[in-house]
């Protein structure tokens, strides 16, 4: 075991306490149907306890990202594995993930951590 899995439960602990508004993380599963007529995509929704602020100016600089990007946190969901082509819905309004930067960078994940783009 290490501090890291020490710390995850510490992390939702405090991200359940100072959560804000209705975060969701959307996962969109293509129809299965032929090429030329797939069939309807099958979103699927987890909620998600965390926070959200405007992105830092370190990452507009760098070019991660735009002024009007935001930076969402929130607790681990064991029961998925985010990508960068999943949606965060904040308040009932779709953001792309532009950059997965949970922490730590390896290993047992504490939190996610977003830079988000309002659209989709």
């Amino acid at each position: 075991m290490t501090i890291y899995d020490d710390l995850k439960p510490v992390a939702t602990e405090l991200l359940v306490d100072f959560k804000q508004g209705v975060i969701t993380l959307t996962q969109i599963t293509p129809g299965t149907g032929p090429a030329d007529n797939p069939g309807a995509s099958t979103p699927t929704v987890y909620p998600l306890s965390g926070t959200v602020k405007g992105v830092s100016f370190q990452y507009v600089r760098d070019g991660f990202a735009v002024a009007t990007d935001l930076m969402v946190t929130t607790a681990v969901n064991d029961d998925v594995v985010p990508t960068e082509k999943d949606f965060i819905d904040i308040d009932g309004v779709r953001y792309k993930i532009i950059k997965d930067m949970s922490v730590p960078a390896a290993g047992t994940k504490i939190a996610w951590k977003f830079i988000v783009r309002k659209g989709g």
